[in-house]
């Protein structure tokens, strides 16, 4: 509870600021990483109730894969290990307490640790079958972008070159 108030109040003198100064300040840098094992995808069901792939914002002077390997053990208590930057989620606030963003999403795997709750939520391994049905719409389109660029490279390396160069 205290971490998402201290959230919202950092969202509402964000936004003030940002009003202050004529709509000039940048979107906040988000990191997210989607990790599959065995059909399953390893999600964080947040206090509301909402579920969300870990991640989150990245600190002053911290790289994304910094971030993401702070946030993921934060929240998850897992060691996770990081693959390809696979795309971009734009967040645009719609309420005073919330910023807006720009998430980095990247696709990794599991290298360590157990899973454990932290004040963000408790995390676990949802079936692929029930993403789309309890995804909100935010995580739904990063899920999309994960799922388009591991079909891109999933494909067997005997293919000729110019075939994948007709998938993009």
């Amino acid at each position: 509870m205290f971490y998402y108030i201290t959230k919202s109040l950092a969202g509402i003198c964000f936004n003030i600021l940002n009003m202050l100064l004529l709509g000039n300040l940048p979107p906040f840098g988000g990191v997210c990483v989607i990790v599959e094992r065995d059909k399953h995808f390893l999600l964080v069901e947040q206090p509301d109730g909402t579920l969300a792939f870990p991640g989150g914002f990245m600190k002053w002077k911290e790289s994304p894969e910094q971030a993401l390997i702070r946030e993921g053990k934060e929240e998850t208590g897992l060691d996770l290990r990081l693959h390809n930057l696979i795309g971009v989620q734009p967040g645009t606030c719609r309420t005073l307490h919330q910023m807006s963003t720009l998430t980095l999403i990247y696709d990794g795997e599991v290298a360590g640790g157990s899973l454990r709750p932290s004040s963000e939520g408790r995390p676990f391994w949802l079936p692929a079958a029930e993403l789309p049905k309890r995804l909100d719409p935010y995580f739904q389109t990063m899920l999309e972008q994960y799922l388009r660029h591991h079909a891109l490279h999933s494909t067997t390396s005997t293919e000729p070159k110019n075939k994948k160069a007709n998938l993009l």
